[in-house]
């Protein structure tokens, strides 16, 4: 016994505090009257307290089940608190006096010039699992960094223990083992009521506001981004969703660190577990990240929507794009760190089904099924308003080029040709820019989205459009439709002429002009060809075809040219060896030849090109009779006025679209000299397959590599030769090559402006320009005629 007192003597001189054994008769540990229960989750504490009469002191008791040392204190948080700290140390609780204006240790008051002014009165240690001490303080004890106890409701008080039974010393309590609460500090016998209030303030408002913004709602906003993203108020609905992330996450961040900034001090955070620091590191990173993307994003929508070229917003993939998958990807792993941090089992739950929609949905928007949502205003309704539709709206309204171009100009709608209808891309977003709607108002556009032609004004490759832009686009008609679709083909089974069709096709034959251009016949069992029209009729028609089993090849489209059939070219031959009888004044040996009305094959002429997944390259090699999906007719049937005189500039592969009006002309020009020779009876007898006559002067410039590339020669290079027995030529050809002609002249340099005005009489006429090649040639060609002041010229 003297041996225990002397011992406790001794620590109490060098600790300066009292030190009791649990069995010592001086170990007070009775309850004071009033109880209050300051948490009772994962940690149960329990303070008693009780006022002296005259109110000047007060003693008080903490019980807890844990095994490690504990605090409590009067304060809102560790930024300004008294504390009485518990520590343990050889089965003895020692206390002492603290305080604390930061996360730290907590100084006791002696160490900073205060006085230490709690007394204990008793303790136990891991008595049945808990730990509790008893001691008392003056209400008012003078020193600077105690606060008053005083009886009055809602006192302030936090809380604090060790992580585990081992932490028996003060160390980070880490995130869970802490606590805020207020209590009615009235000393009034049993048990009074406690506010807890605890770390789920900021905590849980951090936590639910973390999971609804980049758990659910980030979601949302990627999915208005990604899957509406022609919609006209999709990228501010995106960039609202995204500031109100971005705004939500980081005000809730700075409110729950608000109390804790030191955790962010290096000797505290690597004390912090390691999931603890993996989820801080990553919402620094997507702290920083966010703003710049934010910033980022207001930049890009401005180019977006703007009008003026800015070809930087058209880079693929997207630089904000890009940096939004990164957000996005750090924003899930670390709402996933801090669900794990709080092993939050069923918020869990609800994140894996939200990414698993995400995933389906994907799935589903890759396969091109996923329908674009659109606004709900009919542009129809524009053009009710403005009497371009009759009142009744029975059928399509049918316009032809010229008329469309003059209403484009007067609007202030960006109408645009796709599928032979007018579409008002007014309210849709481009996701390269919607400068681009200013650069093909007024086009068909069928070209460009099925990545035939890169937009001539932009020095950028050619892009295919996914199934996806096709509906998208197609929510956009207008119901005005441009032109008469033509009667183009005959359905055996009922005996109809059908106008515009979508069949699969079998490639029957194969006819190679060059090394790289073929002449590819089609046939259906059910479908024919009618090749009855003038050729004006079918003037800037083309068709859109594409594999019918292998999907990854790219859909193209090529010009229609019913001139090359197979039943074409042999009339062509036997009519010019009659005229030529005719001409000659010989007798007619042979039967009248006749141009047949139906034909089996659906042909077209396609050039080879190397590219991957592409059509040309893929048809030009199919040796097996491949089945094709071929749609259309499509194209504005470009009108023609009668005398007037046309100027074409081709090159390459752009000869095909004026193939047909050649032979038009030619036939003309057969049943001017028969009726100028034998007169209108002689005219008759002989069917050219043409009703009405027009009268054009044709001028053409063809550039080609070499002379195989003068595909259709047949018609031309006849057309030529009858211009010797007109009265008035109405046909020159001038071609552009390293070859020699006996049948044209040829020049060896670019077409320029002299070369125009050497072989173009009346350039300040009322001629009409016609350009179709490639797309840099087209755009020189054309800036050469502006130049010379030259305005009215059709780009094909």
């Amino acid at each position: 016994m003297l041996r225990i007192l002397v011992l406790g003597l001794i620590q109490d001189i060098i600790l300066g505090s009292k030190i009791f054994y649990y069995h010592d008769p001086g170990n007070d540990i009775s309850k004071p009257r009033t109880h209050a229960k300051i948490s009772k989750s994962n940690t149960i504490i329990d303070f008693y307290f009780e006022f002296s009469e005259d109110q000047k002191e007060v003693t008080m008791m903490i019980e807890i089940d844990k095994i490690s040392y504990f605090s409590l204190g009067l304060g809102k948080s560790m930024g300004d608190a008294d504390l009485w700290v518990f520590e343990i140390s050889n089965n003895v609780i020692i206390g002492s006096d603290s305080h604390c204006s930061k996360h730290q240790r907590p100084p006791t008051d002696v160490s900073t010039g205060g006085t230490d002014d709690i007394e204990i009165l008793g303790y136990y240690y891991n008595q049945n699992g808990k730990s509790g001490v008893k001691f008392k303080r003056k209400s008012i004890t003078g020193d600077k960094y105690d606060k008053e106890l005083a009886q009055k409701k809602g006192v302030d008080f936090i809380w604090a223990h060790g992580k585990n039974d081992q932490s028996l010393e003060v160390s980070n309590h880490g995130k869970t083992n802490y606590g805020y609460v207020k209590i009615d500090l009235i000393d009034k016998g049993g048990d009074i009521d406690v506010i807890i209030e605890n770390d789920s303030k900021y905590y849980q408002l951090h936590k639910w506001t973390n999971f609804s913004c980049w758990g659910v709602a980030s979601d949302l906003a990627i999915i208005v981004g990604r899957y509406f993203k022609t919609w006209g108020y999709r990228t501010y609905l995106h960039g609202f969703l995204f500031i109100l992330i971005i705004s939500s996450s980081l005000t809730t961040a700075i409110f729950m660190l608000s109390n804790d900034w030191e955790i962010l001090e290096w000797k505290h955070f690597k004390e912090e577990p390691a999931k603890n620091k993996f989820h801080i590191v990553f919402f620094i990173t997507l702290s920083v990240l966010m703003i710049v993307q934010c910033i980022g994003g207001i930049m890009y929508n401005m180019m977006l929507i703007s009008h003026k070229i800015n070809k930087q917003v058209s880079i693929k993939p997207s630089i904000h794009a890009i940096a939004g998958s990164i957000v996005y990807a750090i924003g899930k792993l670390q709402i996933i760190a801090g669900l794990f941090m709080d092993n939050d089992i069923r918020l869990m739950l609800i994140l894996g089904a939200v990414l698993t929609i995400r995933f389906i949905l994907e799935v589903i928007y890759q396969r091109g099924t996923l329908m674009v949502m659109t606004n709900g205003n009919s542009s129809s309704s524009y053009f009710k308003k403005h009497k371009v539709l009759p009142d009744k709206e029975p059928l399509l309204l049918n316009i032809n080029q010229s008329n469309f171009e003059e209403m484009e100009v007067q609007s202030d709608k960006l109408w645009c040709i796709f599928h032979n209808q007018i579409i008002d891309l007014s309210q849709m977003i481009h996701p390269g820019g919607n400068y681009i709607w200013k650069l093909i108002q007024g086009q068909d556009i069928t070209k460009y989205v099925l990545g035939a032609y890169p937009l001539p004004q932009l020095k950028l490759k050619p892009y295919a459009h996914t199934v996806y832009a096709f509906k998208a686009l197609s929510k956009y008609k207008t119901g005005v439709q441009v032109n008469q679709d033509l009667e183009l083909f005959y359905d055996k089974t009922t005996q109809r002429p059908i106008k515009k069709l979508k069949a699969i096709w079998t490639l029957t034959s194969v006819n190679p002009f060059t090394e790289l251009i073929a002449k590819f016949e089609f046939t259906n069992p059910q479908f024919q060809v009618k090749t009855v029209f003038n050729g004006l009729d079918t003037f800037g028609a083309y068709f859109i075809i594409k594999s019918d089993d292998n999907n990854e090849i790219h859909q193209r489209q090529y010009t229609m040219v019913l001139s090359m059939t197979n039943q074409r070219v042999k009339y062509r031959k036997d009519i010019l060896e009659l005229y030529k009888r005719i001409l000659n004044l010989q007798p007619i040996q042979k039967e009248i030849p006749k141009l047949e009305e139906i034909e089996d094959q659906l042909p077209l002429i396609i050039k080879k090109y190397e590219a991957k997944n592409g059509f040309s390259n893929f048809l030009h090699e199919d040796n097996r009779q491949g089945q094709y999906i071929i749609e259309g007719p499509f194209g504005n049937s470009i009108q023609l006025e009668n005398n007037t005189n046309l100027i074409f500039i081709a090159g390459g592969t752009g000869l095909f679209p004026f193939l047909d009006i050649l032979d038009y002309q030619l036939r003309v020009s057969y049943i001017h000299i028969l009726k100028m020779k034998l007169g209108q009876e002689a005219a008759n007898l002989i069917d050219l397959g043409i009703k009405e006559i027009k009268n054009f002067t044709i001028t053409m410039f063809l550039a080609v590599n070499s002379i195989d590339d003068l595909i259709g020669r047949d018609i031309y290079f006849a057309l030529l030769s009858l211009q010797q027995y007109l009265d008035s030529p109405n046909f020159k050809l001038i071609v552009k090559g390293n070859f020699k002609l006996k049948e044209c002249p040829v020049v060896e340099t670019r077409f320029t402006q002299q070369t125009f005005m050497n072989h173009i009489t009346d350039m300040q006429g009322q001629s009409t320009y016609f350009i179709c090649g490639p797309p840099k040639m087209n755009v020189e060609v054309e800036q050469i005629l502006r130049e010379m002041g030259i305005m009215k010229i059709i780009v094909l």
